[in-house]
């Protein structure tokens, strides 16, 4: 049905539903619809589209309180994880630096050695 020939009647079939068309457009918008099963096909799914786009804008979407209380939940405990994984991983440092020290496994450098 697309045709380059049909642009034309989408697009006043989809000004047809929105109410954009002058009365002397709109008649014969209703004529074309009486006359092809495709057009009324096409108008009846531009009005379904157009109630659906209207119904979403006016309500105000909300999460359920369960998924929001999970979210919350996940920040927290992606929160301590973070933390302890930076606390560990500096008493892990510490360990290793004392490790190397009390063994004396790395060179002092030049200042170490009164150089």
């Amino acid at each position: 049905m697309i045709g380059s020939g049909n642009w034309e009647m989408l697009e006043r079939i989809g000004a047809y539903a929105a109410s954009e068309l002058s009365p002397e457009e709109a008649r014969q918008v209703e004529q074309m619809i009486l006359e092809d099963p495709e057009a009324l096909r096409l108008a009846e799914s531009y009005l379904r589209m157009l109630a659906l786009l209207g119904a979403v804008g006016e309500e105000t979407p909300e999460a359920p309180k369960a998924v929001i209380d999970h979210a919350i939940r996940r920040a927290m405990i992606s929160a301590f994880f973070r933390q302890a994984e930076d606390f560990f991983a500096g008493i892990g440092r510490a360990y290793v630096d004392a490790f190397v020290y009390y063994f004396g496994l790395k060179d002092p450098g030049p200042a170490g050695r009164g150089i």
